[in-house]
């Protein structure tokens, strides 16, 4: 069972300051560009069109998704755009890199980038990087990084994840107990799309960020069929319960389109938060070398 982290530094090193709409949009935009999980189902979904998100009740449960051992490789580079409502707001990618320095050659190093667009920039700048090292033979994450370029804010912090002492050990100082396996706020994308996915059920497997250690419970919506600058996608869609609250607390959602094939890639996700609706869609693949 989860050990109950050490709630009275939880943080407590967290940065005080009141954030702009511009940040907001990011922080959200960044969520839902590298929080990406998955599952599948066989029915066909109602679009509320108040918010472009997807309403259904499953109609074949009891049938499974198969797991899939390698759905990405080292290589794989998917680029998007993000819209905040109907702004272009800037671009994201999501790419996977071998080892980095010092890693052994199960460890890939898998990266999130998000930049506003010249337009955007002139209010509000956004650059930020976030990476985690996986690996790939337990499935399980052991260093997750970011880099943070918001209007004047920068920030850089990192976790190790000390997997066999069961702890999580951040950049501040600060120690939390993590379960057997946890994920990071990037790896439970990679790691969800080898995942074998009951239509009509719920993934859960143990999350930890920001202090906390937590299962992340992934539902499932519905299916579409997908079409973006990409292409043309048979997908299923599904929605990450996202119990840490955040930017996707209260009435925040999150819906991510998968494709339906060996990849598992996200084409499309869209989220419905406080400040608004936004966007990311799948406008250029690099497949891997595998």
């Amino acid at each position: 069972m989860m050990r109950k982290p050490h709630s009275s530094v939880a943080g407590a090193a967290e940065q005080t300051r009141k954030p702009k709409r511009g940040a907001l949009v990011w922080t959200a935009a960044i969520a839902v560009a590298t929080f990406v999980v998955a599952w599948a189902a066989a029915s066909q979904a109602p679009i509320d069109s108040t918010t472009g998100l997807v309403n259904a009740t499953p109609q074949s449960a009891g049938e499974v998704l198969p797991a899939v051992a390698e759905p990405f490789h080292i290589g794989e580079v998917l680029r998007f755009t993000v819209q905040y409502g109907p702004i272009h707001a800037g671009s994201a990618w999501l790419e996977v890199h071998g080892p980095g320095p010092g890693d052994s050659t199960s460890i890939e190093t898998l990266v999130a980038r998000a930049e506003s667009n010249s337009f955007f920039s002139l209010t509000y700048r956004v650059k930020n990087r976030i990476e985690s090292s996986w690996d790939t033979r337990e499935r399980r994450s052991l260093r997750y990084r970011e880099d943070r370029h918001e209007g004047g804010f920068k920030a850089k912090s990192e976790i190790v994840f000390d997997q066999d002492q069961g702890e999580a050990r951040y950049s501040d100082g600060r120690v939390f107990p993590i379960p057997p396996g946890v994920q990071d706020a990037l790896s439970s994308f990679y790691y969800t799309r080898t995942q074998a996915l009951p239509i009509g059920g719920s993934v859960l497997f143990d999350y930890h960020a920001s202090g906390r250690s937590q299962p992340l419970e992934v539902r499932v919506v519905g299916r579409d069929r997908v079409h973006v600058p990409a292409g043309t996608f048979d997908c299923v869609i599904v929605e990450p319960i996202l119990h840490a609250g955040g930017i996707f607390k209260n009435n925040g959602r999150l819906q991510i389109w998968l494709t339906t094939d060996e990849r598992r890639m996200p084409v499309l996700m869209k989220s419905k938060v406080a400040i608004g609706s936004i966007s990311v869609v799948l406008q250029e693949v690099t497949p891997g070398a595998g």
